[in-house]
């Protein structure tokens, strides 16, 4: 194992040339990618992200000002103190279920009660998370962004706070850092930043910036790029990492080579209404009407208006779905026939109103990653479902749920899949000789299920289909295995539907058994069940046999996708050092990779975890650790040699060694996942840290 000295998990993607529009209608080859085509079977989080550019101080009084801002002092009319932009970001956040969210020009900061007179006036940054608290513990940093060659970055009027960029996380923020931009001296302004974070149990790395576009300096091109740079050589140091923010530009081989590293959310259709490449930037021309017209001066009349895309969101891992919302950009008629109130002025903001929260529009992403929903089932105590009927519990194949064919089966409270949009639906079943049709999954519609996974009778096959409407007509879209069921064998079955094309795929044991089309699209909102689904409003083919490990995921699998999840190996996750550093946490993050930055631990006898699984729950599983000393060369444990194996598991567990460190020195270490039999999976990231010196 050498030792390793730079950033050692930087890749770039196995690229497929797309041409992709720019502004003005120019075009250009870009080298994009859709997602992970070499499929590294690193497992990742599934979370949902948005990347918003709130318009949270900037503009002038009116629609007239360049950068107007809505909304930008309004209040709710019920409640003096909570801003309505704050409530707006904090309302999409909720009825998205976001898991994380990534805001430029948001006021954040301190409380300044003094500001407005209010005995209670915190940021608007503040206000958000505080309207976040019932949806589960929120947390967020945020770093200033300077608006101005001065320095200054207070936002105006009665807002507290400094105009910002921030990372909103539903956990603990482990770590920060802000990176300044080049900024070019002729452009006499003070530099934005990149902020990056890391969170308390997530792999995933976010980061999030806002650019300058110096359209009209000389060396526009040069200093844009430089700024770019900066961007990807902080994002470069992590191995799983969420990128969003305002770039600033319309032309995206300006964003290279963020474009060949990761993928960029909105480069493809996820279903059959969604188009690539919306807008995320209204920005409308408004004039006071000229002398001699026939309504008041002071009116307004619209100039041009235009729309654009410059805000963006990459990710390593790939996007299963992504949405702009320009509905929530402001594009209101302000004329005198729509707003007659609304009237120019130099000195006084008038009651002009929008019809958007920001002049940006939010980007909303769905990253690629493991299940978000993943029952083992070998227990009752591993679900979060609901038993209902004949459920028991047996230690067959690592533990399993045994259902009786007549009553059992374990329900959710409500929808799990978006049986309008992509998604993938997997289970070990083993089915009992002598059952009759029976039902692995499915999730209920009002009258059928929205799509159902089962064991078909007479013929013994197995079949994933999804019906063509919510009606007591038996018209199901079916993906049919060409080869028959074996009764009292366990297998792994997989389906997949890809909504942009209206692939609906069956893969058994990993391999490609079926495929239809599915060209009708109604979402089924009930509940999500195993051992059962619905027909003609009641309940249908109660399974008889055995399930475990039923997973969902909220994008189609690839066929090499499915094939690593039904046999291959796969990275540890959630690797941590025990004691955690008094930097980063587990350990796993990096301050600055040249630097040698890396969080510090006060023992030199730490623990090495991580989390292993195996694609067949019965199978035993465990870990091969490598630590390497960064500071004389030497490595106490290698991939395979004596030490670096930890206990085993069966199925999946977290597993961990013990190693003797020297104080003050520097290690790196990772770990593969190993059975004794398969090819030993991909390392996972690196971690680093640095053993305190004894005091």
């Amino acid at each position: 194992m050498p030792i390793l000295r730079s950033k050692p998990w930087r890749r770039v993607i196995g690229a497929v040339a797309a041409a992709v529009l720019l502004g003005a209608g120019q075009a250009a080859a870009l080298e994009t990618t859709p997602g992970d085509p070499t499929n590294s079977a690193y497992t990742f989080e599934p979370l949902r992200v948005m990347t918003w550019n709130v318009c949270g101080e900037a503009g002038g009084l009116g629609p007239w000002s360049t950068g107007y801002c809505p909304d930008r002092n309004t209040r709710l009319p019920d409640d003096s103190n909570t801003l309505k932009k704050a409530y707006d970001v904090a309302n999409l956040i909720k009825q998205e279920n976001l898991d994380a969210v990534l805001l430029q020009e948001v006021c954040a900061g301190t409380l300044n009660s003094t500001k407005a007179g209010l005995p209670d006036n915190p940021s608007q940054l503040d206000q958000i998370l505080r309207l976040l608290t019932p949806t589960g513990a929120w947390t967020a940093v945020s770093a200033i962004t300077p608006r101005s060659s001065d320095g200054k970055s207070s936002c105006r009027n009665t807002l507290s706070g400094d105009v910002s960029i921030a990372i909103l996380v539903k956990g603990d923020v482990e770590w920060s850092r802000e990176t300044p931009l080049p900024v070019p001296a002729e452009a006499q302004q003070k530099p934005g930043k990149v902020l990056c974070a890391g969170v308390a149990g997530w792999e995933t790395h976010l980061c999030t910036t806002h650019l300058t576009n110096y359209g009209e300096l000389p060396d526009d091109v040069a200093a844009y790029r430089a700024q770019i740079d900066t961007v990807a050589g902080q994002v470069d140091d992590f191995r799983s990492v969420i990128l969003g923010g305002d770039f600033n530009t319309r032309q995206k081989d300006r964003l290279q080579p963020l474009y060949r590293t990761m993928a960029e959310c909105d480069q493809q259709s996820y279903h059959t209404s969604d188009v690539p490449d919306e807008i995320t930037k209204v920005t409308n021309s408004w004039t006071a009407v000229p002398d001699g017209s026939t309504v008041p001066q002071g009116s307004l009349v619209q100039g041009a208006t235009q729309t654009s895309k410059i805000d963006y969101l990459f990710a390593t891992a790939g996007f299963g779905a992504c949405d702009s919302r320009p509905d929530l950009a402001d594009s209101a008629d302000y004329s005198y026939a729509a707003q007659p109130g609304c009237l120019y002025s130099e000195t006084t903001r008038a009651p002009c109103v929008p019809n958007g929260t920001s002049d940006h529009a939010p980007l909303l992403g769905s990253v690629n990653g493991g299940p978000h929903l993943h029952w083992p089932l070998r227990d009752a105590s591993s679900h979060s479902g609901t038993v209902k009927g004949g459920v028991v519990w047996s230690p067959d194949h690592g533990g399993t749920a045994v259902l009786d064919g007549s009553t059992g089966e374990i329900v959710t409270s409500g929808p799990v899949v978006d049986t309008t949009r992509s998604f993938t639906v997997s289970a070990w079943a083993k089915v009992d000789a002598g059952a009759g049709t029976s039902v692995v999954l499915a999730q209920d519609g009002s009258v059928i299920s929205g799509m159902m996974l089962w064991f078909n009778q007479p013929d013994s096959t197995w079949r994933f289909g999804l019906p063509k409407s919510d009606s007591p007509t038996w018209s199901v879209h079916q993906a049919i295995s060409a080869t028959a069921a074996v009764p009292g064998r366990w297998t792994h079955l997989t389906g997949t539907f890809d909504a942009s094309s209206g692939a609906v795929t069956l893969y058994v044991d990993g391999v490609l058994a079926g495929s239809t089309n599915h060209p009708d699209r109604w979402r089924a909102e009930g509940p999500f069940t195993v051992g059962r689904d619905k027909v003609s409003e009641r309940s249908n083919g109660f399974w008889k046999g055995s399930v475990q490990a039923v997973k969902v995921y909220g994008y189609p699998m690839t066929a090499a996708q499915v094939a690593s999840a039904s046999g291959s190996l796969t990275a540890p996750t959630r690797t941590a050092t025990t004691p955690a550093t008094d930097k980063d946490g587990s350990g796993c993050h990096v301050g600055s990779y040249s630097a040698g930055d890396f969080g510090t631990i006060s023992s030199t006898t730490p623990d090495l975890t991580a989390h292993v699984s195996h694609p067949d729950p019965s199978r035993e599983v465990w870990a091969e650790f490598s630590i390497w000393d960064n500071t004389d060369s030497t490595q106490p444990i290698r991939l395979g040699g004596p030490g670096s194996a930890s206990g085993k598991v069966t199925g999946d567990g977290t597993v961990s060694v013990r190693t003797t460190l020297t104080a003050g020195h520097k290690y790196g270490w990772y770990a593969r996942t190993v059975d004794g039999s398969s090819s030993p999976s991909p390392t996972s990231a690196v971690c680093h840290f640095t053993v305190a010196t004894a005091p």
